[in-house]
């Protein structure tokens, strides 16, 4: 018998933003210059009770770093799992694994509350800001408390282990050791999505090409599909590939779009990246002399723009836009 999707079919909760790394590749362009605004404990909440209703069984928590506040964390999985909704799994950088005898009560806390399986990033990107070995205590605690665990991505552990795992590397030292153009191997490898700020790595991987070159692009009629949607800690729904877009959740529950609430929304599901982009210059928006890697760096562009300059309800947050773009 297929099984019966709500109107959240699966999402991510996130509980912030900021973070202690500024990976090249992170689609929510978190940043330790993000501010530092966590889920409160009315927010996790109320997001739980609309998920219970619309029918959501399970979601996964991330942000950001979660454990950057260890008490917002906990509130958020309180808040889903006494309404019967499973955390499949916790993303961390394990920036905060230094002591094991912390990173094990942390553990069984989070076990008592009804999350036991934890997402431990190692890569080439968290390496620069995070060292290997903190990542490593984090998994050889998940064992010895007998919770699940994953590593992402498990190959890059493997490669990694021959650096120093006690410091951080740099940009030069990984050059070294996994070659001259590892950021864009690694991108590829890794199955980076074209958003956030990977599309800085997809600028050195497709041609760049003018705007009307993307003018044929299909309308974006996904931005009101729940499947892999995210909600963040200002209660607005992040449509799946798409951060920077944000629709109050009481409205994408609702299916209700009010165009003057959300015209970026609504020019892109009515008629694409073109119609934003009619928009756009109706605001002053100028098109980038050196082209566009993607039709969706191209609307990230724009919606830059009009943050800056013509805001509207449904795109933030600031901190997003404020650390997209590093060239």
């Amino acid at each position: 018998m297929a099984r019966k999707y709500g109107r959240f079919s699966y999402c991510g909760v996130m509980t912030n933003y900021t973070c202690t790394a500024n990976c090249a590749h992170c689609m929510f362009a978190s940043s330790p210059n993000c501010k530092k605004e966590y889920m409160s404990k009315q927010s996790a909440n109320r997001i739980a009770d609309i998920l219970l209703e619309h029918g959501t069984d399970s979601v996964h928590i991330g942000g950001g770093e979660p454990f950057m506040n260890f008490g917002a964390l906990c509130d958020t999985v309180e808040a889903l799992t006494s309404r019967g909704i499973m955390i499949d799994y916790i993303e961390t950088n394990a920036f905060w694994c230094q002591k094991e005898s912390m990173v094990r009560e942390r553990l069984q806390t989070l076990k008592r509350l009804g999350a036991d399986t934890v997402m431990a990033s190692v890569d080439p990107f968290h390496i620069q800001f995070i060292p290997l070995e903190r990542p490593l205590m984090l998994i050889d605690c998940l064992r010895k408390e007998h919770m699940g665990f994953f590593i992402w991505k498990e190959q890059f552990l493997r490669r990694l282990s021959a650096l120093d795992k006690s410091v951080t590397h740099s940009d030069e030292e990984l050059k070294v050791l996994l070659g001259e153009n590892y950021i864009v191997d690694c991108a590829r490898e890794y199955g980076v999505k074209v958003n956030g700020r990977a599309m800085n790595i997809a600028r050195h991987i497709f041609p760049l090409k003018p705007a009307s070159t993307y003018f044929n692009s299909p309308r974006c009629t996904n931005l009101m599909d729940g499947v892999h949607c995210h909600i963040d800690n200002f209660e607005k729904v992040v449509p799946q590939g798409c951060p920077g877009i944000n629709i109050d959740i009481d409205d994408f529950a609702a299916m209700e779009l009010e165009i003057e609430k959300y015209p970026v929304v609504s020019a892109l599901m009515e008629g694409g990246v073109k119609k934003l982009y009619e928009y756009a210059l109706n605001k002053g928006y100028k098109e980038r002399r050196d082209g566009y890697s993607t039709a969706c760096e191209l609307c990230a562009h724009i919606r830059s723009y009009l943050f800056y300059n013509s805001p509207s309800g449904d795109i933030g947050p600031k901190g997003f836009y404020d650390n997209l773009f590093t060239e």
